[in-house]
């Protein structure tokens, strides 16, 4: 079921994958009945931002860009154990955290973005083209750690909550 594809670019393994649940032993695997959810968060965002991605960006070496999973599903204890909210959305596969790689990119007078400025767009980009329930980035003041996107199976129940959460240095 690892090789199960939620849709054209994305695998369940993907939303599967800790390196928390590994090194603690804990089995992660998705239960069934959230594979619906998993499905429509690809549906919803994760798929519309890689096409949006790969049509405004250059491909990089003749690779497409991809949207890294970097927490997907977790099961209870995987939650409890990172520190997740009580009533976290990755828990019934309805939310993700993820990073988007970022190749140097010039804008129209050879100047380099960031990828601060490049991520800001991407960012802007869901919350403007996607159905999603809570869209989260966590940064620095020079660095996006990661993109919390989720959306919920009915879809009617998302609240398009936009949050900007700036971690201060040394904390």
């Amino acid at each position: 079921m690892k090789d199960l594809l939620l849709s054209p670019h994305f695998k369940l393994a993907e939303f599967e994958r800790s390196a928390t649940a590994t090194k603690l032993g804990i089995d992660n695997h998705v239960p069934s009945q959230y594979i619906p959810a998993l499905q429509q968060l690809c549906k919803e965002i994760l798929e519309p931002l890689r096409a949006f991605i790969n049509s405004s960006t250059p491909p990089h070496k003749g690779e497409e860009e991809g949207v890294i999973i970097i927490s997907g599903y977790r099961c209870p204890l995987l939650n409890v154990k990172v520190g997740g909210a009580k009533d976290s959305q990755h828990m019934t596969g309805e939310a993700c955290d993820i990073h988007i790689p970022v190749h140097g990119l010039t804008n129209g007078q050879g100047q380099r973005f960031t990828n601060t400025d490049i991520l800001n767009r991407r960012f802007a980009w869901i919350m403007d083209h996607c159905d999603f329930d809570q869209l989260i980035k966590e940064t620095s003041d020079r660095r996006i750690y990661w993109i919390h996107v989720s959306c919920k199976r009915d879809r009617t129940k998302n609240r398009h909550q936009v949050i900007r959460f700036l971690k201060k240095r040394g904390s």
